[in-house]
């Protein structure tokens, strides 16, 4: 049995303020003294204890889903909305701010509804008249008549600026509107995708100690819309912010950590969002930071423990590689990993990839000289100049000028995989020999340029074959004859 006359459910306003309607139709008095009369606790109503919801949906006539959607349950350290955790200063059941033109709208003082979206801390304006909304007289009361009183309704203030593209979605997920097509945020909840958003836009619009407690309604509007046109777009945007908001850091220290590099956003990840979960943003800031930081193994970063090392500073690189730090310095600039012109403070903030880094070191620390590298691949000196000049073999430190031969050094495991493309030709047959004969010759024979030959049969669109008695660039044979020919009628 449910009460009669009833009044028609808008899924747009709050639980509460429909029960206060409700009650000044059948009781004239606000919403405490129906809800009595139903039997049900005043005060477990208020906090939307999901049992005194259900009581006053049957008792009311309402769709036992559209009340729930309608309440927000309070508990003594936090909230929830629609089954997701939320905190208690991101949706408040009190009826503490208004839209005139909406309420004028509604008509009689007895019939104003308040609106869900008005409790949401970031909604800061009407998205249906643009216009701010206004604060009410007293911020305590879960209805609107006992809000604002006898007071006149106040004219509205006109937000000039574009409704911010938050609120839409806002909206839509709240009244269960159109799909607003972002499905990597379908699976997040209401305040993970509005905190991180306010906390993104709030960084790179004010700066890495913003407090966004301060800011006034029109700059967390402000906020939000920028951080959301990032968050919305998905992790690959967000990852570009960071990058913005690490390279804007004031932080010059050698040893400054992820808190002088992303400031309150990083505090907030790391300290003030224990109670609510803030969703994806933590893990991907987290692999930013594992990216662009030295971070030592078993380092906890946000939560989880960093078991392997990605990057090196300069000081633990020197201690890794077993070589003195200006040493190190320059031989990292004679390698391109260092600007030339860097001092030695923005060399010491520099990181460096371990994968790329530290072999590139102990290759260097193993490298054979340009002098020594013919009797290493069983070459002339004549032919290891070219097949250099060719870029055929490729030093370790990048050539600054064609032919430079000063300094020169070649890695051991790039000199030995030249080696094994040789070793992996086919045998030279002994019934060939008269007609194969070493590339060198060849070339004398006016075959072609040895380099050219060469790459040709390593790249397999020359026949090469391998003489079994010899290493290197020795043991590579052609056939003369044949190279000729094609030369001769090219």
């Amino acid at each position: 049995m449910s009460i009669w006359p009833s009044l028609a459910f808008d899924a747009e306003e709050s639980l509460l303020s429909y029960a206060d309607r409700l009650s000044v139709l059948h009781t004239g008095r606000g919403m405490e003294r129906l809800v009595k009369d139903f039997g049900i606790n005043t005060e477990h109503f208020a906090s939307g204890r999901e049992e005194a919801v259900l009581a006053f949906a049957e008792a009311a006539g309402l769709q036992v889903g559209d009340a729930q959607r309608a309440s927000v349950r309070v508990f003594p350290r936090g909230a929830s909305f629609r089954a997701e955790p939320i905190s208690k200063t991101f949706l408040s059941p009190r009826a503490a701010r208004y839209c005139p033109a909406c309420l004028a709208e509604d008509g009689n003082r007895a019939d104003r509804q308040f609106r869900l979206l008005w409790g949401f801390r970031h909604v800061t304006r009407c998205d249906r008249h643009s216009t701010w909304l206004l604060d009410a007289s007293c911020q305590d009361e879960t209805n609107l008549r006992l809000a604002i009183g006898n007071d006149p309704l106040e004219p509205g203030r006109p937000a000039v600026s574009v409704t911010p593209e938050y609120l839409t979605w806002l909206r839509a997920r709240v009244t269960g509107g159109a799909s607003f097509g972002i499905s990597w945020m379908d699976d997040q909840t209401l305040e993970q995708v509005l905190a991180a958003s306010e906390m993104l836009g709030g960084i790179l619009q004010h700066g890495h100690k913003v407090v966004l407690s301060r800011l006034s309604p029109a700059q967390t509007e402000e906020a939000t819309d920028i951080g959301f046109s990032i968050y919305s777009e998905g992790p690959e945007a967000i990852e570009e912010a960071l990058d913005t908001i690490r390279k804007t850091s004031p932080a010059t220290a050698v040893q400054a950590g992820p808190l002088a590099h992303y400031g309150k956003l990083f505090d907030w990840l790391d300290r003030r969002s224990n109670a609510i979960d803030p969703g994806p943003i933590r893990d991907i800031l987290r692999d930013h930071i594992v990216k662009h930081s030295a971070v030592d193994p078993g380092t906890s970063v946000l939560g989880v423990e960093i078991t392997e090392r990605r990057f090196h500073t300069l000081y633990s690189l020197s201690s890794a590689v077993g070589i003195e730090r200006p040493r190190l310095s320059r031989l990292l600039k004679k390698l391109g990993e260092i600007p030339a012109n860097s001092t030695e403070v923005e060399t010491g903030n520099m990181v460096f990839e371990v994968d790329k880094t530290v072999p590139l070191i102990e290759a260097f620390k193993t490298a054979i000289p340009l002098r020594d590298v013919p009797d290493y691949l069983g070459a002339s000196k004549r032919q290891v100049e070219i097949l250099y000049r060719a870029g055929v073999i490729l030093p370790l430190v990048p050539r600054k000028e064609r032919g430079a031969v000063r300094n020169v050094v070649f890695g051991r495991v790039q000199l030995d995989d030249f080696l094994k493309r040789i070793s992996d030709l086919p045998i030279l047959d002994e019934t060939d020999e008269e007609i194969f004969h070493p590339i060198s010759y060849a070339c004398q024979r006016g075959a072609g340029q040895f380099e050219a030959i060469f790459v040709s049969i390593l790249d397999g669109l020359t026949l090469g074959v391998r003489h079994p008695g010899k290493s290197g660039v020795s043991a590579v044979y052609v056939d003369v004859r044949s190279l000729v020919s094609i030369r001769n009628s090219a």
